[in-house]
């Protein structure tokens, strides 16, 4: 992770640092209230309660909060006061005259710890004179906007012009952006956009070095680098893979095969660095500091203090994984975490505890209780954002599994046709216009008898990838069944869906597929529907899938239109 954050980030870090200085010297002021108010001598109150949980309520939230805004002796020395403060807590008023006797001890230690204040606003003093001034706040920092998907650029470096020629035809099929660099011009911020890099082994070592230098000087990871090569063998490729290497294909290149590793390689990438995350603490001003750096590295991030509402915004947001307040006022979050546990579609969501509290046995007992990790607080931002990472990457690889078809990496055929309904009702709520298609290979019984269901598979997963690079990523795709996809455009109208069709259609058609009997080409048929004009998704799926066999009819290879409508209503 980059340590200098955008301008614009930066001020927004800066101003939540004077908010919470702020908030932190106003509860400082309020604990020093509470030690003057408290008994003293043979003084005696008929209940402190309140005040000891108050107290212990304000240490708590300094101990947990105070490290990230970096005022870290702050932090640790409130950590202290609230461990010695923490049986008192738990053991509830000082009632009786019996109790005050015997209590008399605990309640020196409760002024002995109400004193230590005084010094907690000094080490506050402290922290701002080392950081400098306290930051002003500063206007025009805006919210982040929304950054649109990159195009997937593939960089042919260091190949023969051969080779070179070959992959430019062959890769450009599949919609991916080509460009030819020389090793010496090879330059990440030259290219915006460019993902993976594709060299040749005799080059692979330069190309390396090259890509290693942009990486350690830009701070993160570079493309993924391919390599050819004519060897094949274990020796082979563990050299390949030691000189930097993320994949390796044998030369004559398989260019569907090939296609289909770039897709999912840059897939990965894209992945680890993005998700959404649902963040629940009482604790406003650290909440927007997690929520700053969290989308500052990519992440959608929605933030809430009122566990209430904790199930209506899961299901509107349904995050990839969820950030977890142990205590938070009268509710506890591992309490929460059972209840989310409640309902069986978040049984398997992520759930990862945010507190101040050190004691591991503690923290074990929270852990049993439903939740997955345990992060202490204070929590360094290069620690968060790697965490979010890693956890989102794996929980969305877990609903892959569950959501996506296993050869083509596409929407299983009963999520794709709940897809269908989903955008319909969109549309009715909206008045939107979109689109719905049937895509199916031509003659695929033939390929399969012909050339064996292993070339089947590879002719299958090669039109995935096409559909994949070729349409636009708010478009959803599904393997409906065998060689058959449907294929969701939102607000796109029939006339555009049968233009991106055609253009999908003959570059498909351009594309060879290797076989021992030679080289083999396959066509695709397309049926189209308004989804729009139907009463629901499933007569809409009908529509598309009649289209597409009056398509077929008609020769295949080519795109046809639901025109019907009579017959539907």
């Amino acid at each position: 992770m980059d340590n200098n954050p955008p301008a614009g980030v930066a001020d927004k870090l800066a101003h939540l640092r004077l908010t919470f200085r702020q908030r932190a010297a106003g509860e400082l002021e309020q604990l020093i209230s509470i030690a003057e108010r408290l008994p003293h001598g043979k003084q005696r109150r008929p209940d402190t309660t309140d005040d000891i949980a108050l107290s212990y309520g304000i240490l708590h939230r300094l101990a947990g909060s105070a490290g990230t805004f970096g005022y870290t002796a702050l932090g640790d020395q409130a950590r202290r006061l609230e461990h010695r403060l923490k049986p008192l807590a738990e053991h509830g008023a000082l009632t009786t005259d019996d109790d005050l006797c015997r209590r008399e001890k605990n309640r020196q230690q409760l002024l002995e710890i109400i004193a230590g204040v005084e010094g907690l606003r000094s080490l506050l003093d402290e922290t701002d004179e080392s950081l400098g001034a306290t930051p002003e706040r500063r206007a025009g920092s805006g919210d982040e906007t929304n950054k649109p998907a990159r195009d997937i650029h593939v960089v042919l470096c260091g190949l023969s012009e051969k080779a070179t020629d070959f992959l430019d035809h062959a890769l450009s099929n599949y919609g991916f952006l080509i460009s030819t660099m020389e090793i010496e011009s090879l330059s990440l911020q030259t290219k915006p956009g460019m993902t993976t890099v594709v060299t040749s082994e005799d080059r692979l070592a330069e190309v390396s070095k090259v890509l290693g230098s942009l990486e350690h000087a830009d701070g993160t990871p570079g493309p993924p680098l391919l390599c050819l090569g004519r060897q094949d063998d274990f020796n082979s490729r563990y050299a390949l893979a030691e000189a930097g290497a993320d994949a390796f294909f044998p030369e004559p290149v398989d260019a569907p095969q090939l296609a289909e590793r770039i897709e999912r390689l840059v897939h990965e990438q894209n992945e680890l660095v993005s998700g959404k995350i649902l963040i629940l603490d009482d604790d406003e001003h650290l909440v927007a500091h997690y929520r700053t750096v969290l989308e500052n590295a990519g992440f959608r991030v929605r933030a809430i203090s009122k566990p209430e509402t904790i199930l209506s915004e899961l299901s509107e947001f349904r995050p990839d994984i969820m950030l977890l307040d142990v205590r938070m006022g009268a509710y506890s979050g591992t309490t929460v975490a059972k209840l989310i546990r409640f309902d069986p579609e978040w049984v398997s969501l992520p759930i990862v505890y945010l507190s101040s509290e050190q004691d591991k046995h503690v923290q074990l007992e929270a852990l049993a209780k439903g939740a997955d990790e345990f992060m202490t607080k204070p929590v360094s931002d290069d620690y968060l954002v790697r965490t979010a990472q890693i956890r989102c990457y794996r929980a969305r690889q877990l609903n892959e599994l569950l959501i996506k078809d296993s050869l083509t990496g596409l929407l299983k055929h009963s999520v794709i046709k709940q897809e269908v309904e989903n955008e319909h009702a969109r549309c009715q709520r909206m008045s939107h216009v979109s689109s719905v298609a049937m895509v199916d290979l031509d003659h695929f019984k033939a390929v399969n008898d012909q050339h064996g269901h292993r070339t089947g598979d590879v002719v299958i997963k090669a039109l995935a990838n096409l559909l994949r690079n070729r349409l636009r990523s708010t478009d959803q795709i599904g393997r409906y069944g065998g060689e058959e996809f449907a294929i969701i455009l939102p607000e796109c109208t029939t006339d555009q869906a049968q233009e991106v069709l055609t253009q999908i259609c003959e570059a498909f058609a351009d594309i060879s597929f290797a076989t021992p009997e030679g080289d083999l080409s396959v066509t695709l048929s397309a049926g189209i529907a308004a989804l729009d004009a139907f009463a629901s998704g499933s007569d809409a799926l009908d529509a598309a899938d009649q289209a597409l066999y009056e398509r077929k009819a008609a020769g295949r290879n080519g795109v046809t239109v639901f025109t019907r409508f009579d017959a539907a209503l």
